[in-house]
């Protein structure tokens, strides 16, 4: 057992090191660019090296965040707070944070439902739910594409439906989607930058409460990835 979490561990480092390698060095390099003070005189270079630091520092910061999430769901120290909510209204306020990158895309969103649809959960996990299928369905969507999400209840389950117009998976892509660190690496997706953590944290979510997560996806049609929970979900807050 100790040796089984020591090679876990040593995957762990080693792939998070890699995952932070690539964008540092093309940060760094950048910095050397800038270092010219002739690309001040070029302000299309000098924004475009900018631009590019940007975007990899966001990814740099989006691992972090998907480690520390991956942290706290497997350590368990994370306090739940387990209260009634609208996950309608927490998937409205997740649209208008992914607004602006969908836009930087022609990306159209639209979010199905109109009623409340309540649940006993924890906000904070059920944000990261929402925003890492979104994010995904943005990221993964083509130029002027669209993201339908649906949040309904059915048969005492929330039903969250996030279906994307973008590049899709073959069933062995999407058979292995959901492990940690595992992204799907092709022609198309090779510029697309990712930890390969956020659905697998969602997952991890989904079955805290009882839950699962599943995908449909076809090559160049695009992905609908579907969490079903229990609406009333009795657990120890702890």
């Amino acid at each position: 057992m100790a040796d089984e979490k020591r090679q876990l561990r040593f995957q762990l480092i080693s792939m998070v090191s890699h995952e932070l390698k690539a964008p540092l060095g093309a940060i760094l390099g950048y910095l050397g660019v800038l270092k010219d003070r002739s690309v001040a005189e070029k302000p299309a270079v000098y924004d475009d090296i900018i631009e590019r630091s940007l975007i990899r520092l966001h990814g740099m910061r989006k691992l972090i965040k998907d480690l520390l999430d991956l942290t706290s769901i497997e350590s368990g120290q994370k306090k739940r707070e387990m209260v009634p909510l609208d996950v309608l209204e927490i998937a409205r306020q997740a649209v208008e944070t992914v607004r602006p990158e969908a836009a930087e895309h022609k990306i159209v969103l639209d979010l199905h439902g109109t009623s409340p649809v309540g649940m006993t959960a924890d906000r904070d996990e059920m944000e990261i739910i929402l925003n890492n299928l979104l994010t995904n369905a943005i990221k993964y969507n083509r130029e002027g594409g669209r993201v339908e999400i649906a949040i309904e209840s059915k048969d005492g389950n929330v039903m969250v439906r996030v279906a994307d117009t973008g590049i899709g998976m073959t069933p062995e892509e999407t058979g292995r989607l959901f492990t940690e660190f595992v992204r799907i690496r092709n022609e198309k997706t090779r510029n697309i930058l990712g930890s390969g953590l956020g659905l697998s944290i969602v997952k991890k979510i989904a079955l805290l409460y009882g839950g699962d997560i599943s995908v449909s996806s076809q090559p160049d049609v695009g992905s609908t990835f579907t969490v079903l929970l229990p609406q009333s979900h009795q657990t120890d807050a702890a």
